[in-house]
């Protein structure tokens, strides 16, 4: 069961604000890159191409970190640790929901893809442990 992100740090969500994903590469060496991502029903979500190291990433070992920093307050942040809990693909939301990111971060409605096209993927994040202030 998910530990439910509490309202505040919705502000971190509902903001055009980059997270940081933390994946594990097969040899252990941490793979951080930047994502976007939301908040739905106290979970968060990333969005992103199945052909990416993350999401091979991800296949291999389901364990992750997200990141979020307030760029005009460093004492507002939060990290959630936890697992992937649902993979929804292309066809099964995935490809909604990027639409709705899409939306929130450039004012598309329709995501364009940027050299990495192919099926999408929504990861709801399963947090068993969150830090922050």
């Amino acid at each position: 069961m998910s530990l439910p992100i509490t309202e505040n740090f919705n502000d971190l969500f509902e903001r055009k604000l980059l997270c940081a994903i933390t994946t594990v590469n097969p040899d252990g060496q941490p793979h951080t890159v930047p994502v976007w991502c939301d908040l739905a029903d106290g979970q968060a979500r990333v969005n992103f191409p199945a052909a990416t190291k993350k999401a091979r990433n991800l296949q291999a070992n389901n364990k992750l970190t997200l990141f979020i920093l307030d760029p005009d307050n460093g004492g507002h942040w939060i990290e959630i640790q936890g697992h992937v809990g649902e993979v929804h693909e292309d066809a099964d939301g995935g490809r909604d929901h990027i639409n709705q990111l899409s939306q929130k971060y450039t004012g598309n409605p329709v995501y364009q893809d940027r050299g990495r096209p192919g099926d999408r993927r929504m990861y709801v994040i399963e947090a068993t442990k969150i830090n922050g202030n």
